[in-house]
C-alpha cells in the first residue's frame, strides 16, 4: 500500500546510492527544495523510483541523476532552477497537465571524477526491455528536451509532438531548415538513439513559432 504525503515541504534531502529503491508513495502539493535523487556509482544497478504519483508538486533547484523511473504518474509539476534529469531511464512514466521546464539529458559524472565508460551504453541497453517509456500526450510544457529518451517509445500528441528520425535528417543543409526546427535536429548530436520526439511546448511564448517549424518538417516528410 502506498504512503500518502500531502502539503509537506522537504529541504536539503538526499536519496542516493546504486541499488536503492524509493517506492509506493503518493505526493500531493508537496515542495522539494534543493533535494537530490542521484547515484553516480555505476550505471548498473540503478537507483530505482517505482510506483509513485505526484500531483501539483514543486521542484525547486533539485537534482536527479542515474535513476530508473518505473510506473510513475506526475500531474502538474512546477520546476524552478536548472531542470536537468541526467542519465535516467523511464519505464511507463506519465506526465500530464502543466509541466516544466524539463530536460532529459546525458549522464553526468560527480565532481572530480570521470564518467563511467559504460554509462550511456547502460541506458541504451535498459531501453531494450522497456515497452513504453513516457506518455506526454496530455502534458503542457513550458519547455522540454528529450535527448536521452528513444522517440519511438514515447506516447505523444501528434498535433504538437513530432517524431524525428536521425536517418531522414542526416546530410541536410541546415540552412534549408526552419530556424527553430534546426534546434531540434541539432540535438541528435547529444543522443545515442535514432529517434527523438520534438515538442512544440504549449506554455511557451514561442509555441506558434515552434509548431510552424515542426509542421514544415512534417510537410517535407522529415517528421511524423
Amino acid at each position: 500500500m502506498a504512503t500518502v504525503v500531502s502539503g509537506r515541504t522537504f529541504e536539503h534531502r538526499l536519496w542516493s546510492g546504486a541499488g536503492g529503491v524509493v517506492q509506493d508513495l503518493r505526493f500531493d502539493r508537496c515542495v522539494f527544495i534543493v533535494c537530490s535523487l542521484v547515484q553516480f556509482d555505476d550505471p548498473e544497478p540503478p537507483l530505482v523510483a517505482r510506483n509513485i504519483t505526484a500531483t501539483r508538486c514543486t521542484l525547486d533547484n533539485c537534482s536527479v541523476a542515474g535513476v530508473r523511473f518505473e510506473d510513475i504518474t506526475i500531474e502538474h509539476l512546477t520546476v524552478r532552477g536548472w531542470p536537468l534529469i541526467r542519465g535516467c531511464v523511464f519505464s511507463r512514466v506519465t506526465l500530464k497537465g502543466r509541466i516544466g521546464p524539463l530536460v532529459a539529458a546525458t549522464p553526468l559524472a560527480p565532481a572530480g571524477s570521470e564518467l563511467h565508460p559504460y554509462a550511456t551504453g547502460a541506458i541504451v541497453d535498459a531501453y531494450a526491455s522497456v515497452d513504453w517509456a513516457l506518455d506526454i500526450s496530455e502534458a503542457e510544457f513550458t519547455d522540454v528536451a528529450l535527448d536521452l529518451v528513444p522517440g519511438n517509445l514515447i506516447r505523444r500528441d501528434p498535433e504538437t509532438q513530432f517524431l524525428l528520425h536521425r536517418d531522414k535528417l542526416e546530410g541536410l543543409d541546415p540552412q534549408t531548415l526552419p530556424r527553430r526546427a534546426k534546434l531540434f535536429v541539432d540535438r541528435f548530436q547529444y543522443s545515442p538513439f535514432d529517434t527523438m520526439v520534438a515538442v512544440a511546448p504549449k506554455r511557451s511564448r514561442y509555441f506558434r513559432d515552434f509548431l510552424e517549424s515542426l509542421e514544415e518538417l512534417r510537410k517535407r516528410g522529415l517528421a511524423e
